[in-house]
């Protein structure tokens, strides 16, 4: 390892927001410097057991932003800094995209040697295109880090995508969990994944490429190249439609800064939803015994009765979720009845063949015995 003492280079208002937010990140996941001479001005060779951080870059504007200032925080405390570009073949010319976005990357400052492009196939399994190409990058990204034993992955969603997350949220529920949106700290098989730039804009971001004299590749399928006033068509991925044509028009509505007050309303509603978990984490142990072998959860009805709404609504739903069933709020509301308002009710039919039982002081969610029965033909 070598230290080199440089001149400081002056950086713009949005180069510094940005910069200060991925310290922040660092501090956070206790990334600081590996060694006393980082704690000076300068540029410094990092060692080759240094912790490495990988930063998930798809060629846009937010992520070369992501890069270029992660190279710089992570150069400025001993830390290796690398990039997974996922090529996921959808597009004409998907190749090139992720080449150029390599070439930007070590422009930006990587090494070669840790510029990783992952060649994916997406099949739309039913859940659509856009979901099945988010699990297959996921899944491409977490192979490389943790074939590098990756410290972090960094992934460079911003205020306007957790805005976004909020909207396509609520289309579907209704809880503090869509409010919330994405954390900015969370794991995947063992990855540990974190969101820097998750309270800076998409304008700031655009802002730093363009100090720094970064291009970058905008997806056609966000809309970016067409006029603000035109309104993007269903043939166009919903988030797409919600940022291009949604956000702008409920922002002109309410003549609000909807970005702003969506992304800040998800900061406050996670951390009361951490709150809730922990609750939650605490409680299961009491309330709930999952049997692997027999494929069964039971959830003892009158301790669960005693819990606050919020928490037993959440261990309902991780005991639904540790027999790998989807469900709605009606099947956590059924469930929760037979715990608070207990008058005898008929076992009913769950997801999968699954039926949910109350016998005396237990509530058992378990495999239907006899899946041709009324109550268990509902599958889906």
């Amino acid at each position: 390892m070598s230290c080199v003492t440089l001149d400081v280079m002056v950086y713009s208002s949005r180069i510094r927001a940005g910069i200060g937010a991925i310290k922040r990140c660092f501090d956070e996941l206790s990334l600081c410097a590996q060694d006393s001479c980082f704690h000076e001005h300068g540029m410094h060779n990092a060692a080759e057991n240094a912790p490495l951080v990988l930063v998930a870059c798809s060629g846009g504007r937010d992520s070369l932003a992501l890069v270029a200032l992660t190279a710089i925080v992570c150069a400025s405390r001993g830390l290796r800094c690398g990039v997974v570009i996922v090529d996921h073949h959808m597009q004409p010319h998907s190749t090139q995209v992720a080449r150029e976005a390599a070439k930007r990357c070590t422009q930006a400052g990587i090494s070669e040697q840790y510029v990783f492009i992952q060649s994916v196939q997406v099949t739309n399994s039913g859940k659509g295109e856009e979901s099945a190409a988010r699990d297959v990058r996921y899944h491409a990204i977490i192979e490389v880090a943790q074939r590098q034993q990756a410290a972090v992955v960094l992934l460079a969603h911003t205020a306007n995508d957790q805005a976004e997350t909020v909207l396509i949220g609520l289309k579907d529920s209704a809880g503090l969990e869509a409010v919330a949106g994405m954390k900015a700290i969370t794991f995947r098989e063992n990855v540990q994944f974190a969101r820097p730039f998750i309270e800076l804009t998409r304008e700031q971001t655009t802002g730093i490429c363009e100090d720094l004299g970064i291009s970058w590749w905008d997806d056609p399928t966000n809309g970016d190249t067409l006029e603000q006033n035109l309104e993007l068509g269903e043939n166009y991925p919903l988030r797409s439609r919600i940022r291009h044509t949604l956000m702008p028009y409920i922002s002109r509505f309410l003549h609000a800064n909807m970005v702003t007050l969506l992304s800040r309303g998800a900061t406050l509603a996670q951390d009361d939803l951490d709150y809730i978990n922990a609750q939650v984490d605490a409680t299961i142990p009491q309330v709930m015994f999952v049997d692997t072998t027999a494929q069964s959860v039971t959830l003892h009805a009158e301790q669960l009765a005693q819990y606050h709404p919020s928490i037993r609504r959440r261990i309902i739903a991780r005991a639904l979720t540790a027999v790998s069933l989807r469900f709605s709020s009606s099947h956590v509301q059924a469930i929760d009845e037979l715990s608070v308002n207990w008058h005898g009710q008929k076992p009913f039919s769950l997801p999968n063949h699954y039926e949910a039982v109350r016998r005396n002081h237990r509530i058992v969610i378990r495999l239907c015995k006899d899946s041709e029965h009324a109550n268990c033909r509902y599958t889906r």
